[in-house]
């Protein structure tokens, strides 16, 4: 067999990026009025800041080179330039995370630079505009799946009308457009899945073609959508392209347009295309229904898309911290050896910008060598400084330790790299397997109450609670994060997201628990905060439990009189050391027991004295009842200075209820 060359990891992690260049520059094409490019500036809003979105941006600069006249060009290049710069001075806001943002952002740069050319236009311009700003708010939407974000139906067909457009200016002498030719092969499989959304999207189709030349005008606008129309009659591929093409001429000649037979034409040959390309709804059904999925690769998919989740919610999007800047080594030295000269005033007030200059001609000489020499300094610095010696020595102590900080910092940023990228791929090389057990035994009813109860001034609670189950395993998690408000709540519900999808997709709670505190720590030192964890697993079948903790306030088990409390010594989640597992405990929870968990806004190891009393003398069988009691206890001893989250598992006989 022939040597296939290997493509290098370099080239594999640059290929996504490069790919959404590429595509921005190609988007760049589809122009409407030959003014507008709606698509390539979604492409570069949702690339966003760094390296990633300004390959975008030198992508939208070719396209406006290539594709566009020089002044509508010079307006696109604008837009996509200030859309790109707003992206990086609100990357670390609150409102870059809106999903809104990036479609309004591009509407507002699009009208920031478009207005003064839009004042003295006339209507149709005015009108062609604003169905650009339509269509770029519809792109941001679609075409997120490109740029990591979920996936969408109709990103698709999206794609395919650009290329359509991108293709209307190749024609023939007669007039047959190769871009209105495509249209068929792109529009009949809406109309095959969903009639209603096929003729919606013949609309939309015809009018964009409609509006991609200079001078818009609206004569093939309806043509695409009578084609649907009728092609939603017949589910067969045959009959369903037969009929398009006789809806899209019998419409040519009911509305007079110029060339029906060419138009005819057009139409036949993307259905033909459409034939050779696709295949019918019932035969991929048949397919589906012959071959269903295993109950093993449902498991991995849910594996894959909970890592996939764990990296997109702590590392996309993340920019590692700049470097160090060299001046450093300047003001440190000066701070030592410059304060205390007799010629200070002269130097840093009356000469303080020849001073200023002289550093700045010596600190290329002296990165390059690893050490400084009083030649890199200009003449007149040298031979006026009184201390040029000891200026030296402290500066080259400086230095060395300057470069082993960045030697440090760049081998640390290659290990957060390295970390990022296991994240990432850990979901395409996933590869265990669970095994799935018949369990004979009938599993035991329950009843659970949660509860959460905000700070004092506070709009949202910064503890969150989860209730769920796996299989035969109930599982039962409460997570506090870090303070009180929107952060803590983000913190606490994105712990809660990502560790239910870790169990729901099969994962053992201590590797799922362990996965994410390595991930929180890592996050950390990007400035991320830390939450608490209290994860129950219990067995429904054998009524057997272990209690997973990371820094978490105590939990009780009542069975009749007696209290039961777990504690743990262990750190909160993103504080515990690398691999580190949680704090375990395991016990046997009998029917007719109860099972509370509470966050340290409720109690904690140091008063919960009474919380223990309140349970020992609890008599009752209604979880709600006992939730609300907890609550109302522990507002009259502690008021509302903390987050209060509470947990109430009660186990008897009957229906499970939540």
């Amino acid at each position: 067999m022939p040597n296939i060359p290997r493509i290098p990891p370099l080239l594999r992690r640059l290929a996504p990026t490069l790919g959404r260049m590429a595509a921005t520059f190609l988007l760049s094409a589809a122009q409407l009025g030959q003014a507008y490019a709606p698509c390539a500036l979604a492409c570069v809003a949702l690339a966003g800041p760094g390296s990633g979105g300004f390959l975008c941006l030198l992508g939208a600069a070719a396209g406006a080179l290539v594709f566009f006249p020089f002044q509508p060009g010079l307006r696109f290049l604008a837009a996509a330039i200030l859309i790109y710069a707003a992206n990086t001075a609100f990357f670390d806001t609150r409102f870059y995370l809106h999903p809104r943002f990036r479609p309004l952002l591009c509407i507002t740069a699009t009208t920031l630079v478009q207005l003064v050319w839009l004042v003295e236009r006339q209507l149709p311009q005015i009108l062609l505009f604003l169905a650009s700003l339509a269509a770029q708010w519809t792109a941001c939407h679609l075409l997120a799946p490109l740029f990591g974000g979920k996936e969408h139906p109709h990103c698709r067909t999206l794609l395919g009308l650009c290329l359509c457009a991108a293709l209307y200016g190749v024609r023939t002498s007669s007039g047959f457009s190769l871009g209105r030719a495509l249209l068929s092969t792109v529009l009949l499989p809406c109309a095959a899945a969903a009639p209603a959304q096929g003729v919606l999207f013949g609309l939309l189709a015809g009018l964009t073609m409609d509006l991609i030349p200079e001078r818009a005008h609206l004569q093939f606008t309806v043509l695409p959508a009578c084609g649907c129309a009728l092609a939603a009659l017949k589910p067969r591929r045959w009959s369903a392209a037969a009929l398009y093409c006789s809806g899209f001429a019998a419409a040519a000649l009911l509305f007079g347009l110029d060339r029906p037979l060419v138009l005819f034409w057009e139409a036949a040959v993307g259905a033909a295309l459409h034939l050779l390309l696709h295949r019918s709804p019932h035969e991929a059904a048949a397919e589906t229904e012959a071959l269903p999925p295993s109950p093993l690769q449902a498991q991995l998919d849910k594996s894959a898309a909970a890592f996939r989740d764990l990296y997109d919610s702590f590392f996309r999007g993340t920019e590692p911290a700049p470097p160090e800047n060299p001046a450093v080594l300047f003001d440190r030295t000066a701070q030592q050896v410059c304060r205390k000269c007799v010629l200070r005033q002269t130097c840093w007030h009356q000469d303080y910008n020849t001073t200023y200059n002289a550093f700045n001609d010596a600190c290329p000489h002296l990165m390059r060598r690893g050490q400084a020499l009083a030649q890199d300094f200009p003449l007149h610095f040298t031979s006026r400084c009184v201390r040029i010696q000891e200026f030296l020595a402290v500066l080259n102590s400086e230095l060395h330790t300057f470069l082993l900080r960045r030697q440090h910092h760049r081998q640390l940023e290659d290990l957060r790299r390295q970390a990022r990228e296991q994240y990432a791929q850990l979901g395409e090389l996933l590869s265990a397997t669970a095994a799935v057990e018949a369990v004979a035994a009938a599993p035991m009813g329950y009843s659970v109450s949660p509860a959460l109860r905000p700070r004092e001034g506070c709009r949202v609670c910064g503890d969150q609670l989860a209730v769920f189950e796996v299989g035969d395993t109930l599982y039962l998690l409460l997570s506090d994060g870090m303070g009180s408000g929107e952060e803590a709540h983000r913190e606490a519900a994105m712990t809660v997201r990502l560790l239910r999808q870790f169990l729901e997709a099969g994962i053992e709670p201590t590797p799922a628990l362990r996965t994410l505190n390595d991930a929180m720590a890592l996050r950390g030192q990007e400035g991320g905060g830390f939450t608490t964890i209290d994860l129950l697993a219990l067995q429904r079948s054998s009524g057997s439990a272990v209690l997973y903790k990371y820094g978490a306030a105590p939990s009780y088990l009542k069975q009749g009189g007696s209290v039961s409390r777990f504690t743990a010594a262990s750190l909160p989640a993103g504080l515990q050391s690398s691999g580190r597992s949680p704090a375990c405990s395991r016990f046997a929870l009998p029917g007719g027991s109860f099972f509370v968990m509470v966050s340290d806004g409720i109690a904690d190891q140091n008063d919960d004295e009474w919380l223990q009393n309140l349970l020992a003398g609890w008599d009752g069988q209604d979880a709600d009842a006992l939730t609300q009691l907890i609550l109302r206890e522990s507002r009259s001893r502690r008021g509302l200075q903390d987050d209060c989250a509470v947990l109430s598992l009660y186990l008897g006989p009957g229906k499970s209820s939540i």
